[in-house]
Protein backbone atom coordinates (compact mmCIF):
# COMPACT_ATOMS: atom_id res chain seq x y z
CA UNK A 1 0.00 0.00 0.00
CA UNK A 2 2.94 2.33 0.64
CA UNK A 3 3.99 2.12 -3.03
CA UNK A 4 0.51 3.17 -4.13
CA UNK A 5 0.61 6.08 -1.73
CA UNK A 6 3.97 7.26 -3.06
CA UNK A 7 2.65 7.32 -6.65
CA UNK A 8 -0.15 9.76 -5.92
CA UNK A 9 -0.17 13.42 -4.94
CA UNK A 10 -2.19 13.70 -1.75
CA UNK A 11 -4.40 16.71 -1.13
CA UNK A 12 -4.15 18.72 2.07
CA UNK A 13 -6.98 16.79 3.74
CA UNK A 14 -5.28 13.43 3.08
CA UNK A 15 -1.72 14.17 4.19
CA UNK A 16 -2.20 11.90 7.21
CA UNK A 17 -3.31 8.94 5.08
CA UNK A 18 -1.18 5.88 5.93
CA UNK A 19 -1.83 4.00 2.69
CA UNK A 20 -4.40 1.65 4.14
CA UNK A 21 -7.54 0.81 2.20
CA UNK A 22 -10.33 3.35 2.67
CA UNK A 23 -14.08 2.97 2.34
CA UNK A 24 -14.91 2.89 -1.36
CA UNK A 25 -18.56 3.74 -0.80
CA UNK A 26 -19.08 6.58 1.66
CA UNK A 27 -22.66 7.29 0.59
CA UNK A 28 -24.92 8.25 3.48
CA UNK A 29 -28.42 9.68 3.45
CA UNK A 30 -29.18 13.14 4.80
CA UNK A 31 -31.26 11.56 7.59
CA UNK A 32 -28.09 10.34 9.32
CA UNK A 33 -26.88 13.88 9.98
CA UNK A 34 -30.38 15.06 10.92
CA UNK A 35 -30.92 12.26 13.45
CA UNK A 36 -27.49 12.64 15.04
CA UNK A 37 -27.77 16.42 15.14
CA UNK A 38 -31.07 15.99 16.99
CA UNK A 39 -29.23 14.00 19.67
CA UNK A 40 -26.53 16.68 19.90
CA UNK A 41 -29.18 19.38 20.09
CA UNK A 42 -30.94 17.52 22.90
CA UNK A 43 -27.64 17.36 24.79
CA UNK A 44 -27.18 21.11 24.31
CA UNK A 45 -30.65 21.74 25.74
CA UNK A 46 -29.95 19.44 28.70
CA UNK A 47 -26.73 21.35 29.40
CA UNK A 48 -28.63 24.65 29.28
CA UNK A 49 -31.24 23.32 31.72
CA UNK A 50 -28.57 21.89 34.02
CA UNK A 51 -26.76 25.23 34.03
CA UNK A 52 -30.06 26.95 34.88
CA UNK A 53 -30.66 24.52 37.74
CA UNK A 54 -27.18 25.12 39.19
CA UNK A 55 -27.07 28.91 38.92
CA UNK A 56 -30.70 29.77 39.72
CA UNK A 57 -30.26 29.68 43.54
CA UNK A 58 -27.33 32.09 43.30
CA UNK A 59 -29.33 34.54 41.17
CA UNK A 60 -32.31 34.24 43.52
CA UNK A 61 -30.05 35.45 46.32
CA UNK A 62 -29.67 38.73 44.37
CA UNK A 63 -33.43 39.11 44.02
CA UNK A 64 -36.38 37.65 42.15
CA UNK A 65 -35.77 39.95 39.20
CA UNK A 66 -32.36 38.44 38.50
CA UNK A 67 -33.82 34.94 38.70
CA UNK A 68 -36.43 35.88 36.10
CA UNK A 69 -33.76 37.37 33.83
CA UNK A 70 -31.57 34.25 33.84
CA UNK A 71 -34.60 31.99 33.44
CA UNK A 72 -35.85 34.02 30.49
CA UNK A 73 -32.43 34.16 28.82
CA UNK A 74 -31.71 30.45 29.12
CA UNK A 75 -35.28 29.56 28.18
CA UNK A 76 -34.99 31.72 25.06
CA UNK A 77 -31.69 30.02 24.16
CA UNK A 78 -33.24 26.57 24.50
CA UNK A 79 -36.30 27.57 22.47
CA UNK A 80 -34.08 29.08 19.77
CA UNK A 81 -32.17 25.80 19.38
CA UNK A 82 -35.37 23.78 19.14
CA UNK A 83 -36.98 26.21 16.68
CA UNK A 84 -33.82 26.34 14.57
CA UNK A 85 -33.74 22.55 14.28
CA UNK A 86 -37.42 22.39 13.31
CA UNK A 87 -36.80 25.00 10.60
CA UNK A 88 -33.78 23.00 9.40
CA UNK A 89 -35.79 19.78 9.08
CA UNK A 90 -38.67 21.54 7.32
CA UNK A 91 -36.24 23.19 4.88
CA UNK A 92 -34.44 19.94 4.07
CA UNK A 93 -37.33 17.47 4.02
CA UNK A 94 -39.94 19.82 2.58
CA UNK A 95 -37.57 21.70 0.24
CA UNK A 96 -39.11 24.99 1.39
CA UNK A 97 -37.22 27.94 -0.04
CA UNK A 98 -38.83 30.48 2.28
CA UNK A 99 -37.36 28.86 5.39
CA UNK A 100 -33.92 28.82 3.80
CA UNK A 101 -33.91 32.57 4.38
CA UNK A 102 -34.50 31.91 8.07
CA UNK A 103 -31.51 29.58 8.09
CA UNK A 104 -29.10 32.03 6.50
CA UNK A 105 -28.29 33.85 9.72
CA UNK A 106 -28.23 30.56 11.63
CA UNK A 107 -25.92 28.81 9.18
CA UNK A 108 -22.95 29.33 11.45
CA UNK A 109 -24.75 27.25 14.08
CA UNK A 110 -25.18 24.60 11.37
CA UNK A 111 -21.39 24.39 11.06
CA UNK A 112 -20.71 24.73 14.79
CA UNK A 113 -22.70 21.55 15.39
CA UNK A 114 -20.74 19.55 12.80
CA UNK A 115 -17.71 18.55 14.94
CA UNK A 116 -19.99 17.46 17.79
CA UNK A 117 -22.12 15.39 15.41
CA UNK A 118 -18.94 13.92 13.88
CA UNK A 119 -17.74 12.74 17.30
CA UNK A 120 -21.13 11.24 18.07
CA UNK A 121 -21.13 9.47 14.69
CA UNK A 122 -17.67 8.01 15.36
CA UNK A 123 -18.89 6.63 18.70
CA UNK A 124 -21.60 4.62 16.92
CA UNK A 125 -19.34 3.38 14.11
CA UNK A 126 -20.09 5.93 11.39
CA UNK A 127 -16.91 7.16 9.72
CA UNK A 128 -16.06 10.83 9.32
CA UNK A 129 -16.34 10.55 5.53
CA UNK A 130 -19.80 8.96 5.69
CA UNK A 131 -21.05 11.56 8.17
CA UNK A 132 -19.57 14.31 5.98
CA UNK A 133 -21.40 12.85 2.98
CA UNK A 134 -24.68 13.09 4.90
CA UNK A 135 -23.87 16.67 5.96
CA UNK A 136 -23.18 17.63 2.34
CA UNK A 137 -26.54 16.19 1.27
CA UNK A 138 -28.26 18.33 3.90
CA UNK A 139 -26.26 21.41 2.88
CA UNK A 140 -27.17 20.85 -0.78
CA UNK A 141 -30.86 20.96 0.10
CA UNK A 142 -30.37 24.42 1.63
CA UNK A 143 -28.98 25.86 -1.61
CA UNK A 144 -31.99 27.47 -3.27
CA UNK A 145 -32.46 27.24 -7.05
CA UNK A 146 -31.20 30.03 -9.27
CA UNK A 147 -28.01 32.01 -8.78
CA UNK A 148 -26.78 35.49 -8.02
CA UNK A 149 -24.89 37.78 -10.43
CA UNK A 150 -22.02 35.94 -12.07
CA UNK A 151 -21.57 32.56 -13.73
CA UNK A 152 -22.04 29.09 -12.31
CA UNK A 153 -18.55 27.96 -11.35
CA UNK A 154 -17.83 24.23 -11.63
CA UNK A 155 -14.76 23.15 -9.67
CA UNK A 156 -13.04 19.83 -10.44
CA UNK A 157 -10.28 18.12 -8.44
CA UNK A 158 -7.10 17.13 -10.25
CA UNK A 159 -7.67 13.46 -9.33
CA UNK A 160 -10.77 12.96 -11.51
CA UNK A 161 -10.41 10.05 -13.93
CA UNK A 162 -9.53 11.18 -17.46
CA UNK A 163 -12.62 9.80 -19.21
CA UNK A 164 -14.95 11.24 -16.56
CA UNK A 165 -13.17 14.59 -16.81
CA UNK A 166 -13.56 14.62 -20.59
CA UNK A 167 -17.26 13.76 -20.38
CA UNK A 168 -17.88 16.40 -17.72
CA UNK A 169 -15.93 19.04 -19.63
CA UNK A 170 -18.05 18.37 -22.71
CA UNK A 171 -21.19 18.67 -20.57
CA UNK A 172 -20.13 22.03 -19.12
CA UNK A 173 -19.27 23.42 -22.56
CA UNK A 174 -22.92 23.10 -23.52
CA UNK A 175 -23.93 25.87 -21.10
CA UNK A 176 -23.17 29.50 -21.88
CA UNK A 177 -23.06 30.75 -18.28
CA UNK A 178 -20.89 27.98 -16.80
CA UNK A 179 -17.16 28.26 -16.07
CA UNK A 180 -15.13 25.11 -15.44
CA UNK A 181 -11.86 25.13 -13.49
CA UNK A 182 -9.62 22.53 -11.91
CA UNK A 183 -8.54 23.30 -8.35
CA UNK A 184 -5.56 21.25 -7.09
CA UNK A 185 -6.30 22.31 -3.51
CA UNK A 186 -8.21 24.62 -1.20
CA UNK A 187 -5.89 27.61 -1.68
CA UNK A 188 -6.24 27.43 -5.47
CA UNK A 189 -10.02 26.99 -5.19
CA UNK A 190 -10.32 30.16 -3.09
CA UNK A 191 -8.27 32.11 -5.64
CA UNK A 192 -10.46 30.85 -8.50
CA UNK A 193 -13.58 31.88 -6.59
CA UNK A 194 -12.17 35.37 -5.96
CA UNK A 195 -11.19 35.79 -9.62
CA UNK A 196 -14.43 34.39 -11.04
CA UNK A 197 -16.95 36.02 -8.65
CA UNK A 198 -19.49 33.26 -9.30
CA UNK A 199 -23.20 33.46 -8.66
CA UNK A 200 -23.23 29.80 -7.61
CA UNK A 201 -20.76 26.94 -7.28
CA UNK A 202 -20.91 23.25 -8.14
CA UNK A 203 -17.92 21.62 -6.45
CA UNK A 204 -16.66 18.11 -7.14
CA UNK A 205 -14.26 16.72 -4.53
CA UNK A 206 -13.91 14.27 -1.68
CA UNK A 207 -16.08 14.85 1.37
CA UNK A 208 -13.18 16.30 3.36
CA UNK A 209 -12.42 19.01 0.80
CA UNK A 210 -16.11 19.74 0.23
CA UNK A 211 -16.74 20.31 3.94
CA UNK A 212 -13.87 22.81 4.14
CA UNK A 213 -15.02 24.58 0.98
CA UNK A 214 -18.68 24.79 1.96
CA UNK A 215 -17.76 26.31 5.31
CA UNK A 216 -15.65 28.91 3.49
CA UNK A 217 -18.30 30.22 1.10
CA UNK A 218 -21.80 29.18 2.25
CA UNK A 219 -24.26 30.81 2.61
CA UNK A 220 -22.60 33.84 0.95
CA UNK A 221 -22.49 31.89 -2.31
CA UNK A 222 -24.89 28.98 -2.88
CA UNK A 223 -22.96 25.72 -3.21
CA UNK A 224 -23.85 22.20 -4.28
CA UNK A 225 -21.20 19.63 -3.39
CA UNK A 226 -20.83 16.41 -5.37
CA UNK A 227 -18.71 13.87 -3.46
CA UNK A 228 -16.51 11.71 -5.66
CA UNK A 229 -16.05 7.97 -5.34
CA UNK A 230 -12.53 6.62 -4.77
CA UNK A 231 -12.18 3.05 -6.07
CA UNK A 232 -8.36 3.37 -6.05
CA UNK A 233 -8.19 5.26 -2.76
CA UNK A 234 -7.86 9.02 -2.25
CA UNK A 235 -6.48 11.49 -4.77
CA UNK A 236 -6.25 9.24 -7.82
CA UNK A 237 -8.66 8.07 -10.54
CA UNK A 238 -11.78 9.28 -8.73
CA UNK A 239 -15.19 9.22 -10.41
CA UNK A 240 -18.57 10.95 -10.28
CA UNK A 241 -21.99 10.48 -11.82
CA UNK A 242 -22.11 13.07 -14.61
CA UNK A 243 -25.91 13.01 -14.48
CA UNK A 244 -25.66 14.39 -10.95
CA UNK A 245 -23.34 17.11 -12.21
CA UNK A 246 -25.80 18.01 -14.97
CA UNK A 247 -28.70 18.17 -12.50
CA UNK A 248 -26.73 20.49 -10.18
CA UNK A 249 -25.79 22.88 -13.00
CA UNK A 250 -29.34 23.08 -14.31
CA UNK A 251 -30.65 23.58 -10.78
CA UNK A 252 -28.67 26.80 -10.50
CA UNK A 253 -29.46 27.91 -14.05
CA UNK A 254 -33.18 27.71 -13.29
CA UNK A 255 -34.49 31.29 -12.78
CA UNK A 256 -35.52 32.15 -9.23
Amino acid sequence: MTDKKNKRVLGDEWLDWDGRKQEQDTSESRSTFLYLSLVVLALFVVIVLLFWYLVLPRFESFGQGWALVITGALGAAALFLVAWYIILVVAVVGNRRYVNVCLTRGSRLFFIMLPFVTRLAASVGISKDRLSHSFIRVSNELAGPGKGPGPVLVLFPRCLRADIRSRARELCSGYEDVRLHTAPGGTEARKIIRDTSPGAIVAVACERDLIAGIQDVAPRIPVIGIPNTRPEGPCTDTTIDTDELKAAIEYFLTPR
